[in-house]
């Protein structure tokens, strides 16, 4: 599932703004500071890719407000981001599908309530979550094949959306899905093909200006729309210099993600500063050693999420191993630790996945003679035994990500 999407519903995570002194009437629906501060923890926790975590705060938006249609579109925001992130999750958790698509139905319902308002602003807000809703919607369905039903939410999506716009021209926020929309109709051939089929044509230039005009104009979505630019400058443009100066942007925000920090430490290695990105992987490799176990569900979004079902693929593969070797010759001056461990352990990993089982094997030697780190040790001794493939390590990845 890419990621692109999912930035539709996130957009909204940042709209619903409570009312206080130093925020207009115009900045967003009312809710109340017990429910802001929940949409707040949820984000933090949804970047921390603390994914239970973030899908409770969202829930007690809804407990909080349970008209508020902001409460469905949040939750339903979060679980779609995070199968974005870990490739196949609905198909392992169908209930979190069904809880995804109820949120969705639920907040096109409650958002009825709001066109239905007298009151302009939140007659705005209910076309705003709409528009969003059906968007996601429709590319869930496109996802599925279901083309035609995909068409008419996507058309609907564009309408409520620019109707946002007619009633308050500052609610940037609709600006961004319809740049979102623009961009995916020009350049997914997905959609591509449906506009071209039913003549709803895409702008990627526009789509971009849109994106960019939220990201550094808008109070709400600026986050959320900088995200959805990460994701286009990496896998659309290969421009790594433009992603990582938005990634940095979005560090200083969340200083606590291992998800941005993963994002620069990548990049740095891709535009050749490998040092950088070495000294960044020690950063992150301290997140790990301070809980082991808390932070092995995290490994399948960092590993896979920008790739999905092409994870552990050839070329990245060969990439991971340059990297590898660059940072095992920057530390080995030093007395042994548990980041030699985790090195030597991944690298026997990747070597295997290159059908080098041969030299995988030294590895995890290596990894064994080196002090230990949460399961590794466990880890290299079972791939003594038998050998690890691409198709094990994705499912220990799954099994990780579920907390077993």
């Amino acid at each position: 599932m890419s990621p692109l999407p999912a930035a539709l519903l996130l957009a909204a995570l940042a709209r619903a703004l409570p009312l206080g002194a130093d925020r207009p009437a115009t900045a967003g629906p009312r809710l109340s500071s017990a429910a802001f501060a929940q949409l707040d923890e949820g984000l933090l926790r949804l970047y921390s890719l603390d994914y239970d975590r973030s899908r409770t705060a969202f829930r007690r938006i809804i407990e909080l407000e349970p008209d508020n249609p902001f409460g469905y579109l949040c939750e339903a925001g979060a679980i779609w981001w995070q199968s974005s992130q870990e490739y196949g999750l609905f198909k392992s958790t169908p209930t979190l599908q069904g809880l995804f698509e109820q949120d969705v139905e639920a907040a096109l319902r409650k958002a009825d309530a709001y066109i239905d308002s007298k009151d302009p602003q939140m007659k705005a807000d209910g076309y705003f979550v709409s528009g969003m809703a059906l968007g996601t919607r429709g590319q869930w369905k496109l996802l599925k094949g279901r083309y035609l039903d995909a068409y008419f939410d996507g058309k609907k999506a564009v309408k409520h959306l620019k109707r946002c716009l007619k009633l308050d021209d500052q609610y940037l926020d609709a600006y961004f899905g319809l740049g979102v929309f623009d961009y995916q109709a020009a350049h997914l051939s997905g959609v591509a093909k449906l506009g071209l089929l039913f003549g709803m044509r895409g702008d990627e230039k526009r789509g971009l200006k849109r994106i960019g005009l939220a990201m550094e104009s808008s109070r709400c979505a600026g986050r959320q729309a900088a995200e959805f630019l990460i994701h286009i400058y990496m896998l659309d443009r290969h421009d790594f210099a433009r992603a990582l100066a938005v990634v940095q942007r979005l560090r200083r925000e969340f200083p606590s993600s291992p998800y941005f920090l993963f994002l620069e430490t990548l990049l740095r290695h891709h535009l050749g500063d490998w040092d950088g990105s070495v000294a960044l992987g020690r950063e992150l490799y301290k997140t790990v050693e301070s809980d082991p176990g808390a932070f092995q569900p995290k490994w399948l979004t960092l590993i896979c999420g920008l790739s999905g079902p092409e994870c552990l693929a050839k070329p990245d593969m060969e990439a991971a191993l340059a990297w590898l070797d660059h940072a095992l010759e920057t530390i080995a001056p030093e007395r042994p630790g548990g980041i030699q461990t985790l090195l030597w352990t991944f690298r026997g990993h990747v070597l295997e996945t290159l059908g080098r089982r041969d030299e995988a094997l030294g590895d995890y030697l290596r990894a064994l003679n080196t002090p230990d780190i949460g399961d590794f040790h466990a880890r290299a001794r079972t791939c003594l035994d038998a050998p690890c493939n691409r198709e094990y390590l994705l499912e220990t990845l799954r099994r990780y990500s579920h907390g077993t």
